[in-house]
């Protein structure tokens, strides 16, 4: 019962960590959006107050529950003074410097605050490698982890490229959230209907993005199904050898009573000769 409540609870922390990576490169994709708004490297390039706000909001859920992971790791180790030493990326990866300084304090975004959201987005990156996850493995083991990176920068290439040639030319694409919105739909291969390009360029853009999102499907499917059929032919190896190590023990042990049986009769038939 021990037992299985045990791997019952393994279960969870392994969906658990899954659930909060797939957050934590969300968070990092929004923070990087939000700080090409912020810059205002490229005047075209905005994003309303309200979808600010809940970028700061989704950073503070997911310094949380990062946070919470931490104590949780914490509270498992007795060694928590070198964990910390060891692992002192997890500091800055939960502390939410956006909501706390920009959305609470109303603070404007200066030098020093940029180079915070920096060190908090690398901190995020590294975090993901060293939370131990077995989804962190999966990807490591299969190249899952680099169709993702290569997904997620083809996503911001191409929902900034997109707005760049449908902005001022169609009416539905106002600012860079109707883009997002428009890749999204499209890599997913949903394809809603409510933004359709009308250049040739995005037109373009937008055959990318469903080929871009077919190929990481088709990818991520090849993967997981690798990993399902090493997983099998690992059970049946194990098997295999559980099965041979019976029945070898099963041949030792005939071959001892066999043995014994041999020994039996000729002690016999040194008896009857005696006899004789």
């Amino acid at each position: 019962m021990r037992d299985k409540i045990k791997n019952i609870m393994q279960q969870f922390l392994q969906f658990y960590l899954t659930i909060l990576i797939i957050l934590i490169v969300v968070d990092v994709v929004l923070l990087i959006v939000l700080t090409l708004d912020q810059s205002r490297i490229f005047e075209f390039f905005q994003i309303s107050s309200s979808t600010v706000v809940n970028i700061y909001n989704f950073d503070l859920l997911v310094s949380l529950l990062l946070f919470i992971n931490l104590l949780m790791v914490l509270i498992t180790r007795e060694d928590r003074r070198d964990f910390i030493k060891n692992n002192w990326v997890f500091i800055p990866a939960v502390i939410p410097f956006d909501f706390i300084f920009l959305g609470q304090l109303g603070v404007t975004l200066t030098l020093p605050l940029a180079i915070l959201r920096l060190i908090h987005i690398l901190a995020l990156i590294r975090t993901i490698t060293k939370m131990g996850s077995t989804f962190v493995k999966f990807t490591k083991k299969t190249g899952l982890s680099y169709g993702i990176t290569i997904i997620t920068i083809l996503f911001l290439c191409t929902s900034f490229s997109f707005l760049l040639v449908e902005r001022g030319v169609n009416p539905e694409v106002k600012n860079y959230e109707d883009s997002a919105w428009y890749t999204v739909t499209t890599m997913t291969t949903t394809g809603y209907g409510d933004i359709v390009p009308v250049t040739s360029w995005g037109r373009f853009i937008g055959a990318f993005m469903m080929i871009s999102g077919l190929a990481f499907t088709g990818y991520a499917t090849a993967s997981v199904a690798s990993m399902l059929v090493d997983k099998f032919r690992e059970e049946q190896d194990k098997d295999r050898k559980a099965l041979a190590q019976i029945s070898q023990k099963l041949n030792q042990e005939r071959k001892k009573e066999s043995e014994e049986i041999k020994e039996s009769l000729n002690d016999i038939l040194k008896r009857l000769d005696g006899k004789k």
